[in-house]
């Protein structure tokens, strides 16, 4: 299934611009999270998530630095830039006792890194250059029902 990646404004600019950037690099890069759900039910965006994958973080680090990112979780291989988030896929494992003992590594498996998200709704994925909807967990289910569903 696709879904429509309709966006206007700053939003649309920003999006064509991370297109162009990552294009040479991968074609395996996806809205994700929150910014899916919003646009799924029409509802207005406040910011873009998007996890790239195929890239080694070393070279992640030096694209999002040359376009003039910033990196706001090192530890995550995380950037902003403007209105959007950059990421590498990730897993995380509980490592110890506490809030903050976790592991964290870089995943290539599009399902297996989308279980970190909260719930079904804000685990769907799209694909910025095919559009194609990745919903491994029932999300447009539980949009449909109305019920945030873990999974």
């Amino acid at each position: 299934m696709k879904l429509p990646i309709d966006l206007t404004g700053s939003f649309l600019t920003q999006f064509e611009t991370a297109k162009t950037f990552l294009a040479p690099y991968t074609k395996r890069v996806y809205l994700v999270g929150g910014s899916v759900r919003d646009l799924y039910l029409n509802a207005p965006l406040h910011d873009l998530d998007i996890e790239v994958y195929d890239m080694a973080p070393d070279v992640f680090d030096d694209v999002m630095k040359r376009v003039g990112a910033v990196g706001v979780g090192k530890s995550f291989f995380v950037y902003r830039l403007g209105a959007i988030d950059f990421s590498l896929p990730r897993v995380e494992r509980k490592s110890g006792v506490g809030h903050s003992a976790f592991e964290v590594e870089v995943c290539q498996d599009e399902k297996e890194a989308s279980k970190r998200r909260d719930f079904s709704m804000n685990a769907m994925m799209v694909n910025i250059f095919t559009q194609e909807l990745f919903d491994f967990w029932g999300g447009k289910e539980a949009i449909a029902k109305k019920k945030a569903c873990y999974y």
